[in-house]
């Protein structure tokens, strides 16, 4: 009868390894140091970056501290990471399979200095709008980076979090692009002061503390659980500075649902229905990020939303001169999105805001957001903080009532500001995922999809001040403006085109008329109008429309002729009203004509104190022909 071989016991096998480890240990201390050396500079050389430090020590019982480690871009040699000390534990066990595998990692006094490679915005119309399209150079390139950054952002996300290593880090920074002219960040993106991951028995907790600067300095802390059976839950404490009232309010966010990291399926998945709360405030969150694309879906709900809820829970310095508005009902709110990196034009977007006897209660409202059907003086808020004022009432020489502004014109400006206009209801969802898929596509940002109620609401109440809240402000005006105020299409356009700026001090259609061409509103060649129309965008460059002999530049010409070919398409101009490009040619004939010509006149009219026109404007006293 034959014998099997005795198997070794556990106790045996575990004995021998950490035999061959202390072998390992004792006779490889410097095989170790240049394997993790060798992999220190292949990870960087990947990123195309050098990596060079001070110092790397191997420490027992199997602890890597390196001092001074700095990455930069081998041209130019600009820093990309650099961080005083770096010690990372290894896993003993894995170096019996020669594997190098961190327990644990800790980080101090670091800065991330990551390339801008986003590009500006062009600026130019925005929804819908008829300017011409040209694709940047390198726009390919450029998407492809965002496509790189979006896998890589994907993989960090489907890294097995329960199976990180533990996390300490103290003083990192990632520092914020730096401004257009160059300049640098003025605060750091992220400034973590302290940030830890620790694994515990039922899973892992996530908890820091520090700041982020995407529009001011905000203070935040937070604290995450993620079970073994993909429970999250967990909080984040924001603290909004409150300039008015000299002090730090809170913003507090809560989370509890199911996240799941199905790895083998390359996909994320936050269950629906994740319960989230912002204050007081109960929303309802779910959605995935897939690694094929990459590709992510998000839907968000809320109901019987109030404004006393919104009020609790939401600090003032976000809700801006919303605060000043008394809404009496509620409303029901969903979105849904999904983006596919990969393919752009497959972006799909909606969003549903159901009131429920929804209203504006006058009297506690102190915003100047009711009676707008009627004659008032409007208050106009510009760039870098001017203001200036206007009277739309027949009080004002150059205030033109809808019926007397020149149609051509008219429909330019809709067709170049917001081609969608008549159709929409405030905020333009066509507009926006076409934007998404333009940006996508462009891999920078290149197209907004603002609308011309959506400009009404930052000329009459905001400002032009470019931050995340501002925009979330404006979006809300807009749609009250559309929905509670009882204000038609019509006399929404007719008071935009009694405010915005047409150049330097240049307020409205009839000021505007007057400045270039000396010529009523009412009546204008289709040129003229085209040309006007052109101007939205940025109003005090309008000299730059012309060359050094005060001609009209070709790029101008195209411009205007695309705005034409559009409001043909439109049906809202008469193909045979449409010169050729070439022959739109027009001649600055009013009090421009001197700034064109580079003549010193008094054209700023900046004061924002007086509520007629500027002063060399003040000669034409008799209203429309």
């Amino acid at each position: 009868m034959s014998s099997r071989p005795r198997r070794l016991p556990r106790r045996a096998l575990v004995l021998l390894g950490l035999a061959a480890l202390a072998l390992i240990l004792l006779s490889g201390h410097a095989l170790v140091r240049l394997a993790i050396a060798g992999r220190l500079r292949r990870a960087a050389a990947d990123r195309g970056l050098v990596a060079s430090w001070g110092r790397l020590d191997l420490e027992p019982p199997i602890r890597v501290r390196i001092l001074d480690l700095t990455m930069a871009r081998p041209a130019g040699g600009d820093t990309v990471f650099h961080a005083d000390s770096i010690a990372v534990a290894i896993d003993p066990t894995a170096l019996l399979a020669f594997a190098i595998r961190p327990e644990r990692v800790e980080l101090a006094h670091a800065r991330f200095a990551p390339s801008g490679a986003g590009g500006e915005a062009t600026g130019g119309p925005a929804a819908e709008s008829a300017a011409p399209d040209h694709a940047p150079r390198g726009a390919r390139a450029a998407a492809e980076r965002v496509r790189r950054t979006a896998e890589t952002v994907t993989r960090m996300m489907l890294a097995p979090a329960r199976q990180l290593p533990e996390l300490r880090l103290r003083d990192v920074e990632l520092e914020g692009p730096p401004a257009d002219d160059g300049t640098p960040a003025a605060a750091p993106l992220l400034a973590i002061q302290r940030l830890d991951l620790i694994h515990r028995r039922y899973g892992i907790g996530l908890s820091g503390s520090g700041t982020v600067g995407f529009e001011q300095v905000v203070p935040f802390d937070l604290a995450l659980d993620y079970a073994h059976d993909d429970w999250l839950a967990g909080r984040m404490w924001f603290g909004v500075p409150d300039s008015v009232r000299g002090g730090v309010d809170t913003l507090l966010v809560r989370i509890e649902g199911t996240l799941v990291q199905d790895r083998r399926r390359g996909e994320l998945t936050l269950s629906d229905p994740t319960r989230v709360w912002i204050g007081a405030l109960p929303l309802t969150l779910g959605g995935t990020l897939a690694q094929s694309g990459p590709a992510a879906s998000l839907h968000l709900a809320a109901k019987g939303v109030t404004a006393s809820l919104i009020e609790r829970s939401i600090p003032a310095p976000l809700l801006g001169p919303l605060i000043q508005i008394a809404v009496e009902g509620s409303f029901d709110y969903r979105l849904d999105l999904a983006v596919d990196v990969a393919r752009p034009d497959s972006v799909e977007l909606a969003v549903r805001v159901i009131p429920h006897d929804l209203a504006i209660n006058a009297d506690g409202t102190t915003l100047p957001i009711l009676g707008l059907d009627q004659p008032f003086t409007a208050t106009i808020h510009l760039p870098r903080g001017r203001t200036a004022v206007r009277d739309l009432s027949s009080q004002n020489p150059f205030f033109r009532p809808l019926e007397s502004i020149d149609t051509t014109l008219v429909y330019a400006v809709v067709a170049n500001e917001d081609g969608g206009f008549f159709r929409h209801h405030g905020f333009n969802l066509e507009a926006v995922r076409g934007s998404i898929t333009e940006d996508l596509r462009a891999g920078a940002y290149r197209r907004g999809a603002g609308t011309i109620t959506m400009q009404l609401a930052r000329n009459l109440y905001l400002g032009h001040q470019r931050t995340l809240s501002r925009k979330a402000q404006e979006v809300v005006l807009a749609w009250m403006l559309e929905h509670l105020t009882g204000l038609s299409k019509q006399r929404l356009l007719e008071i935009y085109l009694n405010v915005i700026e047409w150049g330097p001090g240049i307020h409205g259609v009839g000021e505007a008329a007057k400045y270039y061409f000396d010529r009523d509103a009412s009546s204008l060649s289709p040129a003229q109008a085209l040309f006007l129309a052109t101007l939205l965008p940025a109003p005090t460059k309008w000299r730059y429309k012309f060359d050094k002999a005060g001609e009209l530049r070709p790029s101008i010409k195209a411009q205007m002729h695309f705005i034409g070919r559009a409001m043909v398409a439109k049906g809202w101009l008469d193909p045979g009203r449409l010169p050729p490009a070439d022959l739109l040619d027009v001649a600055i004939t009013g009090q421009a004509q001197g700034e064109l010509a580079g003549r010193s006149t008094d054209s700023t009219g900046l004061s924002g104190a007086a509520t007629g026109p500027p002063p060399h404007l003040s000669g034409d006293r008799r209203g429309p022909r």
